[in-house]
This record gives C-alpha cells, sequence and structure tokens, in this order.
C-alpha cells in the first residue's frame, strides 16, 4: 500500500475510534446512561477495548470502567493509596473549568478497587491527603481484563464547585502497566496530538453535565389475578401504589404462556390495557418462555437442539442445547406468533428459561460455560431476533437461582439488561454477602444503568409455598422494604418491581383487601 493510503486507512481507523468519543466541545450527559469505547494511546501508536459506563439515580452518580489488560499489574501488599500508582488503574478526574484554573480533583482506583484520590491544581501540583468523601469502588478480574464500579454522590460533587446542570469537565484515562512498577502505557478517551502522555492539562477534559434517571416501580402479576378482581379494583390498586408499570405473567407450572394471549385478546384484556395506556402505565410480559419457544415435539427428529445431560444423553425435559444457533432458529415461529399479541409498551423483553435447577446442557460445547453463560448465549440470540421485529427491544437476562453469578466467559449482547432476582433470601435480613457480591459483579457486567430488580415483597403464592388451596394473609414489613431500596438504590437501581400475584378474588374474600399492601410498598419508595 502507498503512504498515501496507509495514511488514509489510519484517518479512517481513527474517525471511527473517535466515534465512539464525546466531541471536543459537545456537551455530554453522564446522567443517562452514557457508554464510550474504546480508549486511545497516540504516544504509542495503539488504541484498546476498554469501555466506560455512567449514569445518575438516587442521588449519586455510577461509573463503570470494563478495562483491556492482558498484563495483570497491581500491589500484593496494599499499604497505602500510593500503592496504586506502580500498577494497572484507570481514571477519573473532575474540573469545574475548562482550563483547570480552579482546583480539579482525580481518583485513580487499581483492579482491585483500591482508590489513590488527590485534589490537584494547575499544573501538577497534588494534595494527596484530600480524599473523596462519598465515592465507593468495587471490582472484579478475568482473563484479559478488570472491571471497576464506583459511585460518588451528587452533593459531594456540587461541593466541589461542579455545575452539574450548566456544566464541568471530566477527563478519563487509564494506565496499564507491563508488570508493577514497569513501564506503563496511557490511554485517554479524548484523543490529543501531544507528544508525551500528560493528564494535567487542557485538551484532555471533556464537557459534561449530569441529569438524573427517574426511578420507576411496577408489579407482576397473573391474569387471573385481574380478571378475578376487575379493572376498578387495579386502577385503585396502582393509585395506592404509584405504580409507573405492571408485569402480566406466566409460569409453567402455574399458567402457561397461552393463558396470556387469551387474557390479552379478551374483553377485560382488553379493558385492563386501555385503563393502562389512560394512566401512562407500563405494560410487559415476564415469563418461562423457552418450553413453548421450542416445543418438545421437536426432540424425534432434532435431538440436538435439547440439552445434553450429565451421563452424555441428549433429553428433552428442561432448557435446551444452549450453543446450538439452529436450535434458536427453530423458535422463530414461535416468537413470531407471540410477538402479535405481546406488544411490551417499554420495549423491555422478559422471555426466561425454564424454571427448573440444575437442568443445562453438558454438550461438549456448553459444559465449560456455567448456566450463567449457556443463558446468556440463548439471550443474545433472541433478542437478535427480537431486533428483526422491534428494533428498540431489550432483553432481561435473569440472575436466579443458578444464574445468580455473574457471567464470565460470555458478554451480553447491547440490549441485555440485568434483571435481578435473589429468591432465595431471608426477607428479616438484608442481602446476604454471597448475594451482595454477585448483585455487584453482575453489575460489573451489565449495564447498572438499565438494572431492573425483581423482588418477591408482595407475593403470595410465595407466602402461600406455591399452593393454591392454602391462602394466609400476607403479612409484610415496609421497613424491611424500604433497606432493600435504599441498598438498591446505592448501587444505581432505577427500575424496581415485585411479585405482587395471588393477591386476587380468593384472597380478597378470604383475607379483606389487599389495598393497605400497595400502599406500604408505595411508601416504602417515598
Amino acid at each position: 500500500m502507498s503512504l498515501k493510503g496507509i495514511l488514509a486507512a489510519s484517518a479512517a481507523l481513527l474517525a471511527l475510534v473517535n466515534a465512539c468519543r464525546p466531541a471536543s466541545e459537545e456537551i455530554v450527559d453522564l446522567g443517562k446512561d452514557y457508554r464510550a469505547e474504546g480508549l486511545h494511546a497516540p504516544w504509542s501508536g495503539c488504541d484498546n477495548g476498554t469501555s466506560f459506563r455512567t449514569h445518575a439515580a438516587s442521588g449519586s452518580f455510577f461509573f463503570t470502567f470494563e478495562a483491556e489488560d492482558g498484563t495483570p499489574a497491581c500491589a500484593a501488599e496494599f499499604k497505602g493509596e500510593r500503592d496504586v500508582d506502580p500498577g494497572d488503574r484507570v481514571e477519573i478526574f473532575f474540573s469545574p473549568t475548562k482550563d483547570l484554573s480552579q482546583p480539579y480533583y482525580c481518583a485513580e482506583i487499581d483492579r482491585e478497587g483500591r482508590v489513590m484520590d488527590y485534589k490537584a491544581e494547575s499544573y501538577r501540583i497534588f494534595d494527596f491527603g484530600w480524599n473523596f468523601l462519598t465515592m465507593k469502588t468495587f471490582a472484579s478480574q478475568s482473563d484479559g481484563l478488570y472491571r471497576v464500579g464506583g459511585s460518588v454522590s451528587l452533593e459531594e460533587l456540587r461541593s466541589l464547585g461542579l455545575d452539574l446542570e450548566g456544566g464541568f469537565w471530566v477527563g478519563v484515562f487509564q494506565g496499564d502497566a507491563a508488570s508493577y512498577g514497569a513501564e506503563v502505557t496511557w490511554y485517554s478517551l479524548v484523543p490529543t496530538a501531544d507528544v508525551e502522555p500528560d493528564f494535567h492539562k487542557e485538551g484532555v477534559f471533556f464537557p459534561c453535565r449530569i441529569t438524573q434517571m427517574q426511578p420507576r416501580k411496577g408489579v407482576v402479576v397473573y391474569a387471573g389475578d385481574i380478571t378475578t378482581l376487575g379493572t376498578q379494583a387495579w386502577e385503585q390498586r396502582i393509585d395506592a401504589a404509584h405504580l409507573d408499570f405492571i408485569a402480566l405473567h406466566a409460569a409453567t407450572s402455574n399458567d402457561r404462556a397461552d393463558s396470556l394471549e387469551r387474557f390479552v385478546r379478551s374483553d377485560a384484556g382488553r379493558d385492563f390495557l386501555a385503563m393502562c395506556q389512560r394512566k401512562g402505565v407500563g405494560v410487559e410480559y415476564e415469563m418461562h418462555a423457552l418450553d413453548p419457544l421450542l416445543p418438545r415435539s421437536l426432540f424425534d427428529e432434532h435431538p440436538e437442539y435439547f440439552r445434553m445431560d450429565s451421563t452424555g444423553v441428549r433429553v428433552a425435559d428442561y432448557n435446551m442445547c444452549f450453543s446450538n444457533p439452529e436450535a434458536v432458529e427453530a423458535m422463530r415461529p414461535q416468537l413470531e406468533k407471540a410477538l402479535k399479541w405481546m406488544k411490551p409498551t417499554t420495549h423491555r423483553y422478559f422471555l426466561w428459561g425454564d424454571d427448573k435447577q440444575w437442568k443445562y446442557c453438558y454438550c461438549e460445547h456448553c459444559r465449560h460455560l456455567s448456566p450463567s453463560e449457556q443463558t446468556l448465549l440463548y439471550e443474545n440470540a433472541i433478542l437478535a431476533m427480537l431486533k428483526e421485529y422491534d428494533p428498540e427491544a431489550t432483553l432481561a437476562h435473569l440472575a436466579y437461582h443458578q444464574t445468580l453469578p455473574a457471567p464470565q466467559k460470555v458478554a451480553p449482547a447491547d440490549g441485555v439488561f440485568l434483571e435481578f432476582a435473589p429468591i432465595l433470601r431471608d426477607y428479616a435480613f438484608p442481602l446476604s454477602d454471597e448475594q451482595l457480591q454477585a448483585l455487584k459483579e453482575n453489575l460489573l457486567v451489565f449495564p447498572a444503568a438499565t438494572q431492573h430488580i425483581l423482588e418477591y415483597w408482595l407475593d403470595e403464592s410465595m407466602n402461600a409455598r406455591w399452593k393454591r388451596t392454602e391462602r394466609p394473609a400476607l403479612s409484610i414489613d415496609g421497613s424491611h422494604i424500604e433497606r432493600d431500596i435504599l441498598l438498591y438504590r446505592s448501587l444505581g437501581a432505577c427500575s424496581v418491581t415485585t411479585f405482587a400475584t395471588w393477591l386476587d378474588g380468593p384472597y380478597q374474600t378470604l383475607n379483606g383487601s389487599a389495598l393497605p399492601l400497595f400502599e406500604s410498598y408505595a411508601t416504602a419508595f417515598e
């Protein structure tokens, strides 16, 4: 290739990389699920695949780095924050001004989530005795990368002189050390023509503002929960709980997916959906959908579509062979049929795998993948199919039972969001350490801004141990709900829902009105 051709190709590549970065004078809203892909190191002539995401909610600013780095370098024995300096880290700097003429504030975070923070003044005057008061961080590592999540209160950022609504300046950087204490390759989100890397000068910061995302809450119910009470009663519940959305549910063991289709097409269903539309309440559909999407009748002709058990035998009992793309394609006719009536107003889809544990695939392609990773293969493929019919479609990854641990070997496609459902918990206590760690690790894999919490605070079906003949009165402790909500908000959750199933006509006949339960749900959010 000629020199002219090489220069043209290089310019085209740089333009592609820069398309993911803020323009030098474009004000970026870091509060609305902002994402940037790829950092640039002009001093060494390379780019990387590090990503940076942010959002703001519940009075805090949240950020996540997924740092590409194949040479781990970190202090083995951490004695103090300056031990971050010789190793790998990601960095975020906040400045009230473009020219750094006022003090600006820096956080450098290593691959273990440990922070070196300081106040700086131009030029390169550092006060390492200064610290962020509200910054919290956590981290995880896997082959070839590490992830860092963090938050800081908006009140603290304002106290530092940042005009969050009018505009301020941010720098995003990465240092990749070949080994601890060795030479560092420096990366910046904003490209620069400087000959040497320097992150403490004008030109590598970009202008920002922060607009908070608004919290939303909902409930998950069966069609029968609505039909046995009527639309008017549910309008009262919506008002009592200040609901933003309602999810219609179907479970293979209780109400099959066709029960939702019958409801949606019925007079009662049309009346309910019209009421939701009039009130501005979103409608979604959450169901264990894999069984109806992949009919078991296909097994005789295509046993390879179905999971292999631990003895090496193909079985058609639950789930599927998650690594078989033809099995996913075989779902298309059933999906097309469902999409004729399943039209979530939020464009969020919830098409979960089968509700059975230890029923995953052990074939040669699946056995090395965890249940979370096998399920994510299915979700990535289904989302791609959904987008053919609904370009705005997003799809839930249900973290639940065996899929509670975060996936590591499979990455979520753009538009797959986390649905965290810690069903095996004791509501007398906060999330266990194991559950909380699972949530944090998932939030380092899936976008924190789109996380969706699925709880069981109002779940009469759980209260009755899923026995319709036993309908004990549901008693809830609003302080426990409030405690949980505060935790979820501290991790950036904007979307929270709870099962509110079996609070139906028979329940009301036996136990009286459930309206106070919905009022308590609303109060816990205040």
